[in-house]
């Protein structure tokens, strides 16, 4: 019997940013130094910088 072939490659899979930024922080806190973080998030396609919250400005 023959094989299927697929592609896991996901595309076009939209998240929110507050996901995007609890899956920086829970892949870092599962990482085991800066390097492994570093490779896991960019296999990932995430940015060190989206775990950090937009706090909106002060008013007035």
């Amino acid at each position: 019997m023959p094989t299927k072939e697929v592609d896991y490659q996901l595309t076009n899979f939209d998240l929110s940013g507050d996901q995007r930024r609890r899956a920086v922080v829970a892949v870092a806190s599962a990482a085991t130094d800066a390097r492994d973080c570093a490779e896991l998030l960019d296999m990932l396609g995430l940015d060190p910088s989206e775990a950090v919250p937009t706090v909106p400005a002060p008013r007035g």
